[in-house]
């Protein structure tokens, strides 16, 4: 499936409304062309990784196959890395591709990684294309970074209009320690507060995976009981904020512990949305059901219905995870990434590099229209709320609840309301 503007133009209109033109007509041999991809795939946030993988092969399949009618001889090559979504991981995975010959790398997915691999970036000059990373102090011009989600203040502002809607003056926070979730707390804590909420000083806790949550549960619990009395009591007021990936199943069950902390609403980050450890969790996943604990997550447009539907259908058939829009980046990258690659390589003035960017600008796919700010990071997106909810079978599933529309700035769906 190649992705096609909204009038319904095939993929060939769009390229040629491109100041470049694709030099098909001049291979006489196959030729190769090498992408990687680096995710998390035994690690935490692993359901983000596994979706991933199965958008970018995806992808690669449906580019080939426009390739091979349009005359072409290349031939997109993928080769995917395991991260764990360990930063030191991630260079040494990044170093080995490069080292294969790959053009441009998608991911990796968090910021910690992406953080890391800015020096050996900078050195190989093989670009990245993260599906998943969002800290704005990522958000630099010229460093071949780039980023195919909004950064962290386009989240905070979906969430801030959340807690708005919720009536929630007064918050709690815990985050992981990591550049993404940091950026996430940081962010949501300037506009929360510039708007006169209150932010507590809340609990910073280390990516140990190994570590005790008992005192992070013990430290929320003490400021929640503080909050609750600057605000009179009144629990509809005061939420509970977490920057998190798989390891909140640990914090939620040390949290079971004080029944204070489960009178007022949670309130989550897209490093949980869609997580699968939470969901197969009974104990934990209850829990989230209980307290509410709505994620941001981007959105899929709805004018790209089209294009991202069926992919969403055949990754969930394949993975049993439902894909997420930051799974549906991934395929936007890898097919940005073999469209670039795919340009002739004597372009006028302009290195490759740059016309990556000027291919994403052009690009309509499974995320909409891929626009790029000047630091490479997406420039604009919807939000979607997804939270567990209680089914017929018992078990926990996650469902979108409320959605946010960037362009109103406004909240959308029922249980967006108090």
């Amino acid at each position: 499936m190649i992705s096609q503007f909204p009038d319904r133009r095939p993929l060939a209109a769009v390229l040629a409304g491109l100041i470049f033109s694709l030099s098909f007509n001049q291979m006489v041999q196959a030729q190769p062309v090498k992408l990687g991809g680096l995710p998390s795939l035994t690690g935490n946030w692993s359901s983000l990784g596994i979706n991933s993988v199965c958008m970018m092969e995806l992808a690669r399949d449906d580019l080939n196959e426009y390739l091979k009618q349009h005359g072409s001889t290349k031939r997109i090559q993928l080769t995917i890395r395991d991260t764990q979504l360990q930063p030191e991981l991630a260079v040494q995975q990044y170093r080995a591709l490069v080292a294969q010959g790959v053009v441009s790398v998608i991911g990796p997915q968090s910021s910690a990684e992406v953080a890391a691999l800015v020096d050996p970036v900078k050195k190989s000059g093989v670009p990245i294309i993260s599906q998943g990373s969002t800290a704005s102090s990522l958000a630099l011009a010229g460093d071949r970074i780039y980023r195919m989600v909004p950064n962290d203040r386009h989240e905070a502002e979906a969430l801030r209009a959340l807690l708005r809607q919720h009536g929630v003056k007064t918050l709690v926070p815990a985050w992981r320690d990591d550049a993404g979730n940091r950026g996430l707390h940081d962010s949501l804590r300037s506009q929360f507060t510039l708007e006169g909420g209150v932010m507590f000083a809340g609990v910073k806790y280390s990516t140990d995976d190994q570590q005790d949550f008992t005192p992070v549960a013990d430290a929320l619990n003490r400021q929640l009981g503080e909050a609750l009395a600057a605000s009179g009591g009144d629990s509809s007021k005061v939420g509970i904020y977490i920057a998190a990936f798989d390891e909140v199943v640990r914090l939620i069950n040390a949290a079971t512990e004080y029944p204070l902390l489960k009178t007022v609403r949670w309130y989550g980050s897209d490093g949980v949305a869609n997580s699968e450890a939470l969901r197969n969790d009974a104990v934990a996943a209850q829990y989230a059901v209980d307290v509410g604990y709505p994620n941001p997550n981007l959105g899929p447009p709805t004018i790209a219905r089209d294009q991202w539907q069926p992919l969403v259908d055949r990754c969930l058939a394949k993975t049993g995870i439902s894909p997420d829009a930051y799974s549906l980046a991934a395929y936007d990258a890898t097919m940005v990434a073999g469209l670039n690659a795919s340009y002739n390589k004597s372009a006028p003035r302009l290195s490759r590099h740059d016309i990556l960017a000027e291919t994403a600008k052009h690009y309509f796919g499974a995320t909409g229209w891929t626009r790029l700010d000047e630091a490479g990071d997406r420039v604009d997106g919807d939000f979607d709320f997804w939270a567990l909810r209680p089914t017929s079978n018992g078990q926990p599933e996650w469902k979108v609840v409320c959605h946010y529309n960037s362009l109103t700035k406004m909240m959308e769906g029922q249980e967006c309301e108090r």
